[in-house]
């Protein structure tokens, strides 16, 4: 790893669950494979992939919604909607990638002159993106269902690698930013059906 990937990479590690930019956010950051790497924090609702090449680092949000399957018009009436939502945005773009044509919004940065304001401004350029996104194409419902799900997902880790309920309480009230009584919900429904490992899901009063 070089000093360049070290340092971006340390400018989303370190920071405070309070802060107002989302790059002063204490984000998870995993590696993927060599100059891949996926960062998430809970009160972001976008997992972010970084891409280090040999003169950009490619910041990128999958969007969940794969193309390939949709019939000819539904598909150029969702091209034409990205279209436009790339004319209307700065910085970020939307794209297609991969066998299934899935979008993903992307925003590539310079790194010979990147510094932490242009990458704070391209991560809330990405976050703006995704939200104006959500709303033309009509998919709130699927949003606000797959924030909930990556919300219980994390708890769930947590309690398998055996956190106390007041370890995940704290996690939900200061992490995730929910009130004290709807994280007290969330987490009785969570652990009553703990035991298979699943969870259907239901409205806690939150997302």
């Amino acid at each position: 790893m070089g000093e360049f990937e070290s340092k971006v990479l340390e400018w989303l590690a370190s920071g405070a669950d309070d802060a107002k930019d989302i790059v002063d956010l204490p984000w998870n950051v995993q590696p993927i494979e060599k100059g891949k790497y996926l960062a998430e924090h809970p009160r972001m609702p976008f997992q972010l992939l970084l891409v280090f090449t040999g003169d950009f680092v490619k910041l990128i949000v999958p969007f969940g919604l794969e193309t390939i399957s949709l019939d000819t018009s539904e598909r150029m009436k969702l091209y034409r909607v990205l279209l436009k939502l790339n004319d209307g945005v700065n910085l970020m773009k939307f794209v297609l990638s991969g066998m299934n044509d899935e979008v993903y919004l992307r925003v590539d940065l310079d790194r010979k002159t990147l510094g932490k304001d242009e990458f704070n401004d391209a991560l809330t350029a990405l976050f703006m993106g995704l939200l104006t996104a959500v709303s033309a194409l009509g998919l709130e419902e699927e949003f606000q269902r797959e924030l909930f799900d990556r919300v219980v997902a994390m708890v769930l880790e947590r309690l398998q690698k055996g956190a106390t309920p007041a370890e995940v309480k704290e996690f939900l009230t200061k992490k995730v930013g929910m009130d004290e009584k709807d994280a007290e919900n969330l987490l009785e429904k969570i652990l009553e059906a703990n035991t298979s490992q699943t969870y259907a899901g239901g409205d806690v009063g939150y997302f």
